[in-house]
């Protein structure tokens, strides 16, 4: 299965991109037809071989495995263009970038060398880290975040091995997520999405 959830992150990707043309061009984006219009077509484009290979599984030279929260954030994004619904905020959206900047301080420098201790090696199998997602995820159910779904997302991903990657943080956590979220940090800090409750 994890070869064709591969296909979701480039598929949403390329939705997104031909959305905000057709914004661009000040035309509709709402509607089933023209998001039917624009599904087929993102798909068709995906699953076209260049080299012998589809097209969305080029990304994977650039990184092995997109997020989870990484993932959903596209995911919103499209669907707030597509149906006029916000189910993500920006005040909201700063939890999933404080989320990055934290996971990715504690995993990347030292995973780099910088330290005797690799923290990667605590995805292989059940560890602290485990703990620490299963405590905060609840801890955000309770606060009616949208950040606890994902995260609840990422836990039954990893169990159902959707991604190539067998390391949890892998679901958690990739370089382009820290570094767009590291981006974000004005905005992370501004806001108190991260304990804000929302409902869903």
């Amino acid at each position: 299965m994890s070869y064709e959830f591969s296909f979701l992150f480039p598929f949403l990707l390329l939705t997104l991109m031909m959305q905000s043309l057709l914004q661009w061009l000040k035309k509709s984006l709402h509607g089933w037809r023209v998001m039917s219009v624009i599904g087929i077509i993102s798909l068709l484009v995906c699953i076209t071989p260049v080299g012998g290979i589809p097209l969305a599984r080029w990304l994977i030279s650039l990184n092995a495995n997109f997020s989870i929260p990484l993932t959903a954030i596209l995911f919103a994004k499209v669907w707030q263009k597509a149906t006029g619904k916000v189910w993500v905020d920006r005040k909201t959206l700063s939890g999933f970038w404080l989320f990055g900047i934290v996971m990715g301080l504690l995993l990347y420098p030292m995973a780099l060398g910088l330290g005797p201790y690799d923290p990667y090696s605590l995805g292989w199998k059940f560890s602290l880290l485990f703990v620490l997602i299963m405590v905060l995820t609840i801890f955000l159910l309770l606060k009616r975040t949208p950040l606890g779904i994902v995260l609840m997302l990422c836990i039954l991903a990893y169990h159902l091995r959707l991604l190539e990657s067998p390391n949890f943080w892998d679901y958690l956590i990739d370089p382009f997520f820290v570094i767009i979220s590291y981006l974000r940090r004005p905005e992370t800090f501004s806001r108190k999405g991260f304990w804000t409750s929302q409902s869903f």
